[in-house]
C-alpha cells in the first residue's frame, strides 16, 4: 500500500513538473474568424504583407528625411489599393473589418499628402504610430480561417 502511495505521489510530481516545464496553459484563440477560401486568404495576407513592406520603406526613409520616397510608398497602399481586393472577397468580410482596413488605406493616403505638403518626419512618424494602432487592433480582433463554407454577407 505504501509503495502505491509513493508511486502515485511520484507520478503526480512528474506530471506537475512536466506541466510547469511546458509553461502556462494558453487559452484558445478568441479572435473572431474571417472564414475565407484559401485563395482569398492569400489575397488578404498579401495585402497585409504589402502594408508591412510599405511601412518598412517609410521607416527606412524617415531618418534620411526622404519625404518623396515616403509619399510614393504610402500612396501605393492608399485608397486605390483597397480596390484590388475582389468584391466577392470583400463581401465576406465583416463591416468592422472593412472599416479598420479602410482606415489603414486612408491613413496611407494622408501620410502621402502630408509628406509632400508638410515635409515633417516627426509628423509622419506620429501618423505611422496611428497606423500601427489600427493594424494591432485588427490583428487583435480577427483571425483568418480557411473553409469551404465561407458565407457571403449581404
Amino acid at each position: 500500500m505504501q509503495k502505491q502511495i509513493v508511486a502515485a505521489a511520484l507520478c503526480a510530481l512528474l506530471t506537475a513538473g512536466a506541466a510547469l516545464a511546458a509553461g502556462p496553459a494558453r487559452p484558445a484563440d478568441q479572435r473572431a474568424p474571417l472564414v475565407l477560401l484559401d485563395a482569398e486568404r492569400h489575397i488578404v495576407l498579401e495585402e497585409m504583407r504589402n502594408f508591412l513592406a510599405v511601412l518598412q520603406t517609410i521607416a527606412d526613409a524617415l531618418p534620411r528625411e526622404d519625404m518623396k520616397t515616403i509619399a510614393r510608398a504610402a500612396r501605393s497602399m492608399g485608397s486605390g489599393a483597397a480596390n484590388e481586393i475582389p468584391p466577392q472577397t470583400v463581401a465576406k468580410l465583416p463591416e468592422e473589418f472593412k472599416i479598420l482596413a479602410g482606415g489603414v488605406h486612408t491613413t496611407f493616403d494622408l501620410i502621402a499628402l502630408d509628406a509632400e505638403a508638410l515635409a515633417d518626419p516627426k509628423h509622419t512618424l506620429s501618423q505611422v504610430s496611428e497606423l500601427l494602432q489600427k493594424c494591432n487592433a485588427c490583428h487583435g480582433i480577427y483571425q483568418i480561417k480557411v473553409g469551404r463554407g465561407a458565407v457571403t454577407k449581404k
